[in-house]
């Protein structure tokens, strides 16, 4: 993960360190758009696999931006947040509510 966010960042082109957080924001809902639209119309075909990809990508970038603009690595996060989730699951609160649990 570390990797990729170093070879990510290399190629960002941003002055103001808002850009990546906004970015994801689009990014994200367009992600969701892949899922959503068939959805919407009820289609009962699944989302190409190349669009998922690819929006799946330029969400993964904006976060990889966001974070190393903070000193935080996608490694550091993904191993904060799977300690996070075996901890929910072993106390049995894995699908509660709120973020404290």
């Amino acid at each position: 993960m570390n990797e990729y966010q170093l070879a990510a960042v290399e190629t960002a082109e941003y002055d103001d360190p808002m850009y990546p957080v906004a970015s994801l924001m689009v990014e994200s809902a367009e992600l969701a758009d892949v899922f959503i639209k068939p959805w919407l119309r009820g289609d009962d075909n699944d989302p190409a696999r190349a669009d998922v990809v690819s929006e799946a990508g330029d969400v993964l970038w904006n976060l990889a931006c966001l974070l190393k603009d903070m000193d935080i690595t996608l490694d550091e996060v993904a191993e904060y947040n799977v300690k996070k989730i075996q901890d929910r699951a072993k106390r049995g609160v894995i699908s509660g509510k709120g973020n404290n649990r």
